[in-house]
């Protein structure tokens, strides 16, 4: 437990933020959730430290994954409850900046636990999960509390999945249930040892190295990784219709389009590409790879590409044409 408190630490790649990739884009998401004042965008990605309480709130509701939480590897977390629940009845996760309370996993503040990882622990966790929030009321980021409530309510309504009965927010100490994971002499020393070699790990990690940039490298962020991770493992159709239509998105290309491609560059993502066949070039979508950002629309000179929420297609994981009229139209102009 003494060696279990590490310092989250929240860095930014500014190469992720569509304000950042282009200067005519409006989203202000960041500082829209930021209660303490402490993230700026008027000359580039800023966040105050000495304002900043560790909220992670501009993590997990940023679309683009400009924030991250350093001292977070939810998909490690998610092993780590998996493992516990098959000792204990109920597994309990919990804030370092809780201090004493019983946890047997402990991250940054829970601000972090977006919809999208609300679903995936619902779906991964076998029994029930219980959120430790007895200690929020007296914390300065309580207003969390509010904020978890509010993204189980949307996750229940917007799925099918049993996010409600899976994950637990348990705000007195009386409605937790929890156990230590119990462990012989060597699983005791095998797990302080683990324990240290990350601490330490993490001690030799503090540098405040600025995150290189790269405004063509195409990467995925977190939130929709979580999303498609689920999507693989769902077996029930119905589950996977609701999870695509209220967490994705679909590009559109009208007839005005004229595969000039701007767009495949300015896509953060790789969501776009090139068609290249013996039809000719085209405009290529895959909406597991698309956050909906919509710069590809931003930044579009002919005013042809759209974004539309939710996706109803067959071919979730794979490319396929989005620009099916304007293809025709400049065929048919061709032949003209």
């Amino acid at each position: 437990m003494a060696l279990g408190a590490a310092e989250a630490r929240i860095s930014t790649d500014r190469s992720r933020c569509v304000r950042m990739r282009f200067n005519k884009n409006i989203c202000s998401i960041c500082t829209a959730s930021c209660r303490a004042g402490a993230v700026s965008i008027d000359n580039g990605i800023a966040l105050d430290a000495g304002k900043c309480t560790e909220c992670m709130l501009c993590v997990s509701e940023c679309p683009s994954g400009c924030f991250i939480d350093s001292d977070v590897d939810f998909f490690v977390l998610l092993s780590k409850l998996r493992k516990t629940q098959n000792s204990v009845a109920h597994a309990v996760l919990g804030c370092k900046q809780a201090g004493d309370r019983e946890a047997n996993e402990k991250t940054s503040c829970l601000g972090f636990l977006s919809e999208e990882h609300l679903i995936s622990l619902a779906e991964y966790l076998g029994k029930p999960l219980y959120l430790n929030l007895t200690a929020c009321g007296a914390c300065r980021n309580s207003f969390i509390v509010e904020t978890l409530k509010e993204r189980m309510q949307s996750a229940r309504t917007k799925t099918s999945l049993d996010v409600g009965k899976k994950i637990l927010l348990a705000e007195k100490t009386e409605d937790l249930v929890f156990e230590y994971v119990s462990l012989d002499r060597r699983g005791f020393f095998r797990a302080l040892k683990t324990m240290g070699f990350t601490q330490v790990a993490g001690f030799l990690d503090k540098s405040d190295a600025a995150i290189p940039v790269s405004y063509t490298r195409k990467r995925l962020p977190l939130k929709r990784d979580i999303i498609n991770t689920v999507v693989r493992k769902l077996v029930d159709g119905n589950a996977v219709t609701d999870i695509l239509r209220n967490y994705a998105f679909t590009v559109k290309a009208g007839s005005s389009c004229t595969n000039c491609f701007a767009c495949i560059g300015m896509c953060p993502t790789g969501a776009l590409k090139i068609k290249k066949d013996a039809e000719g070039p085209g405009l290529l979508f895959n909406s597991s790879l698309c956050t909906g950002c919509g710069l590809c629309g931003d930044f579009c000179p002919a005013e042809a590409v759209r974004v539309f929420p939710g996706f109803f297609g067959n071919k979730y994981f794979e490319h396929d044409s989005c620009n099916a009229e304007a293809f025709t139209a400049h065929a048919v102009a061709g032949k003209r």
